[in-house]
């Protein structure tokens, strides 16, 4: 073959691989644009039909947004979820989109309709939360780089292929054909963590294997509440690591290896910890984490538009728990699912803008310059917007992590925020090398949706986002598969 020929046959090649490239990406386009278009469509009538009335005492409220803001949301709305990995190969890429899907979505959509800010200012505060994901977004792209990613290798692992041990590989010399036996430093950590955890419960609230119906979850929570106070404040810090990363580790565990009774362990643990609490997040973790890691396996197949699996998954939520309440009658399903995770980070995302747009921001005061900085509020950010809220009541307003940070530093508040997660996202994906996707998705499922109510150092430090980036860095990379027959 002449050098023209071959020359020739490069080049078509070359043109259809970047043919199918823009047909895909343009398949991703269209997939998220209509997918969020119809998440929009159901927020809002979830919100003005079902929400307002009954829960206007919280500051739940409403009103019809103009024709250009509406469409202003939901342009960068749209915007934002084509900025999302069309096919999820890395932690971040999932933890992106669980947070896009259960915070930061309805923050850009409901400003425009929850009254709280006027036209201009609810268009202003979604275009600054759609860019300063957007640095999130697409940072996390632009730095992966061309290099295998995690998911990739992890597959490869299962089929007998080659494995990126990443900080785990082996050292220089020793045998290549022998596997790193799977680290106890996981089950070290985990053991561990459960040991003072239930110590410290069993000593204070008691440990108490029983279901609480959802109705009575609130005299359980109150009473867990009361005894956390003071000198027991440490549970409040251990639990929340225990529900939301250790007891999710097992059931992945389980999960993966097809482990039934390592599954009933972290069902048993959930459940011990729901019984003695109340919160019922943890009740519903284990449905989560399974959906997680259907849609995360889903995502990485040939489908038309992957992350429309996402999408789906809150409007088939709301769907479903709208049907519910409308044959039993009342608002349980409706207010446990659609507000409870959906909706009050849209409303706070707003309340949040307002407020902090006619008092003095916090400027991290009560946080880590609070040697430097005079606090200006007798109580904590939550707290205080609680008050506002609902004057002389204890509300506490957790918000999402941009709305932290325009609580702190205003709109270059939000955009920094960005900046600060983007970083922290790299460091997970550093720390998950080598681990197959559905684990690492698994493992901080849990940790990425408190980001939809608190901030990113608080939902570190408090709701187990750096120990899920402790045991992804100490997990085994090998034994995740089914066991051979």
């Amino acid at each position: 073959m002449s050098s023209g020929t071959t020359a020739t046959v490069a080049r078509g090649l070359r043109g259809s691989a970047l043919s199918g490239a823009s047909a895909a990406l343009l398949r991703h386009a269209v997939g998220v644009s209509v997918g969020t278009m119809v998440y929009a469509l159901s927020l809002h009538w979830v919100y003005a039909n079902l929400i307002t009335v009954p829960f206007a005492y919280a500051g739940f409220t409403y009103r019809e947004a103009s024709p250009q803001a509406t469409m202003a949301t939901i342009a960068v709305a749209c915007a934002v979820a084509i900025t999302l990995p069309a096919r999820p190969q890395r932690v971040s890429h999932v933890m992106l989109w669980v947070l896009f899907v259960v915070g930061v979505a309805p923050a850009l959509l409901m400003v425009a309709y929850t009254g709280y800010l006027k036209a201009d200012e609810a268009v202003l505060a979604s275009a600054t939360v759609g860019v300063a994901f957007g640095v999130a977004t697409v940072g996390t792209r632009l730095l992966d780089g061309r290099g295998r990613s995690a998911a990739v290798a992890g597959h490869e692992s299962l089929a007998g292929g080659p494995l990126d041990l990443g900080p785990f590989a082996p050292a220089p010399g020793s045998d290549p054909g022998r596997r790193l036996p799977p680290s106890t430093a996981l089950w070290v950590v985990c053991g561990l963590h459960s040991a003072l955890t239930y110590g410290v419960m069993a000593a204070t609230t008691g440990l108490s294997l029983r279901f609480v119906a959802l109705d009575d979850v609130y005299d359980v929570r109150a009473v867990y509440k009361e005894e956390v106070q003071g000198d027991n404040g440490l549970l409040g810090y251990l639990l929340s690591g225990q529900a939301n990363v250790v007891n999710t580790v097992l059931m992945a565990r389980g999960l993966s290896r097809r482990n039934v009774p390592l599954i009933a362990v972290g069902v048993i643990g959930q459940l011990l910890l729901y019984s003695g609490t109340g919160f019922k997040t943890i009740l519903f973790s284990f449905p989560a984490v399974v959906f997680i890691a259907l849609a995360t396996r889903v995502a990485r197949g040939r489908a038309l538009a992957p992350g429309v699996g996402y999408l789906a998954g809150p409007v088939v939520l709301m769907v479903l728990a709208a049907g519910a309440d409308e044959l039993q009658g009342g608002l349980l399903w409706t207010s446990l699912f659609a507000r409870r995770f959906l909706i009050t980070p849209g409303v706070l995302t707003s309340v949040y803008v307002e407020f902090f747009g006619e008092n003095p921001p916090a400027m991290l005061g009560q946080s880590v310059l609070r040697w430097w900085v005079d606090y200006p509020y007798d109580r904590s950010i939550p707290m205080e917007v609680g008050q506002y809220l609902q004057p002389g009541g204890a509300l506490a307003a957790n918000a999402n992590l941009f709305a932290d940070g325009f609580a702190n530093f205003g709109h270059l508040g939000v955009l920094g925020t960005g900046a600060v997660l983007l970083a922290f996202l790299r460091f997970v994906d550093w720390s998950a090398r080598g681990l197959p996707l559905t684990v690492g998705a698994m493992v901080m499922m849990m940790p990425s949706i408190t980001l939809s109510n608190t901030s990113l150092p608080t939902a570190m430090l408090s709701h187990g986002l750096a120990l899920g980036t402790l045991v992804l860095a100490v997990a085994p990379r090998t034994g995740w598969e089914p066991p051979s027959r």
